[in-house]
């Protein structure tokens, strides 16, 4: 009688490490990535860079305050070749034309506070290209 207790616990156990193995194998997806589609589209360029901005990234926050992804390309002015490549989480006040970057290559900027383009034409940019529906 205990032999047989322990050959059905025995093909048991082997049953269950392969229905374990199968939902491994079946619920396995690394090879997935999760994440929206980017619609980059080239906002500005100036000797120096290249600014980016994801159309469809553009969240309204209400009271002329929007969210969205922009990327930043430094190009390396004597060889025109990319130096660094930069994605900003900002947000703009379309009333102030003011912006603040939420986040910089996915580190969050808890300290971030509105700021003024000052004159920066790719910034000015993005601003006016990202305002003019809001």
């Amino acid at each position: 009688m205990l032999k047989i207790n322990q050959e059905i616990k025995n093909k048991f156990n082997h049953l269950l490490n392969i229905l374990v193995l199968i939902l491994i194998i079946l619920f396995n997806r690394t090879n997935i990535v999760f994440g929206a589609d980017i619609n980059w589209f080239e906002v500005s360029q100036m000797p120096a860079g290249v600014q980016y901005l994801d159309r469809d990234s553009i969240d309204i926050e209400g009271k002329g305050i929007i969210e969205l992804t922009t990327k930043y390309i430094k190009i390396d002015s004597s060889t025109s070749k990319e130096i660094k490549e930069n994605i900003y989480i900002m947000r703009i006040n379309c009333m102030t034309n003011k912006f603040k970057d939420i986040s910089v290559n996915g580190k969050k900027n808890l300290s971030a506070k509105w700021e003024d383009p000052n004159g920066d034409k790719l910034l000015d940019d993005v601003i006016s290209d990202s305002c003019k529906n809001v």
